[in-house]
């Protein structure tokens, strides 16, 4: 079967027209389909579709409205992005400090190299085989040539967590033993079972933003991992949901400032483009300012 035919940009408007999608302003549609690709643009408007596996839409159904909602996604990416950062910075340093200090005390000072200090060793080979490759995108640094000069190419666990990718790095506290992970834990105020399924929803998350992902209207793996007093308190919470990882982010980041920072900066996002979105495609129920705030 013959792929797909490309379409002008006057091609595709023609063809959301055709599919029912009202365009008050063409040459306006043409600009923003010109900027956000026709494929990426559409999958904001899958909720309107008349039927799930046909292309027409509900009869109402605006390119506004559409582009609204992509508005907004796109907004929420920017804010996750920076807060990610600060929690990011944040963990790097609990998790190179927390292994370090109870493994690495001994001369020469390099047990994170060995991988019977790690208690899943393929995840840990793994970690380390992906790292490899990750130093070498810095490997005209300054850091990394003063090691390969001075350390025969080997660094303390601080230097390499700053290397390393977000996915990477909650792949290394995954591969820990439960010893290290609950230390590591204890110092953030959590059981190592949160701790690991937060890292890897955040670097799902830092992801998804980092590659311009649709956030809205999709669900999310793995599941974000909540007390059980906190999800018979909120039923209404779907743990796969981007409210789900939101919450995520607020309960890992380091401080009050941020955290108020950024129940502000979702209020903002979502207040403005409050007519055009359906909070329950993005898992967000009617008191989630409530609960945001019930958990600073």
């Amino acid at each position: 079967m013959d792929l797909k035919k490309p379409l002008t940009f006057e091609e595709q408007l023609d063809k959301l027209i055709a599919h029912g999608m009202v365009i008050s302003n063409r040459e306006t549609a043409k600009d923003i389909l010109e900027k956000v690709n026709y494929y990426r643009f559409t999958g904001y408007a899958l909720q309107f579709r008349e039927n799930p596996s046909g292309s027409d839409y509900i009869e109402g159904t605006t390119f506004d409205t559409v582009y609204h909602l992509y508005r907004v996604d796109e907004i929420l990416r920017d804010t996750f992005r920076r807060y990610i950062e600060k929690a990011e910075v944040y963990y790097r340093t609990q998790i190179a400090y927390g292994f370090s200090n109870v493994k690495c005390k001994d001369a020469p000072y390099n047990q994170h190299y060995d991988e019977n200090n790690f208690y899943n060793k393929k995840g840990y080979r793994e970690v380390m085989e992906t790292f490899d490759r990750e130093q070498n995108y810095y490997k005209d640094s300054l850091i990394v040539k003063h090691h390969k000069t001075k350390y025969s190419s080997k660094m303390p666990l601080w230097v390499i967590v700053e290397l390393m990718s977000f996915s990477n790095m909650s792949k290394l506290y995954s591969s820990m033993y439960y010893s290290e992970k609950e230390t590591i834990a204890g110092n953030v105020g959590v059981s190592k079972e949160t701790l690991e399924n937060h890292l890897h929803c955040l670097s799902v998350l830092r992801n998804k933003c980092a590659h311009a992902a649709r956030m809205y209207n999709t669900d999310f793996n793995p599941p974000a991992r909540f007390t059980t007093t906190f999800l018979r308190k909120h039923p209404e919470i779907r743990n796969n949901s981007l409210f789900a990882y939101t919450l995520v982010l607020l309960k890992r980041l380091p401080d009050e400032e941020s955290k108020k920072s950024l129940v502000q900066a979702v209020e903002t996002a979502i207040d403005e483009y409050r007519s055009d979105i359906d909070l329950s495609l993005i898992g967000f129920p009617e008191n989630y300012l409530e609960i945001m705030k019930n958990n600073l």
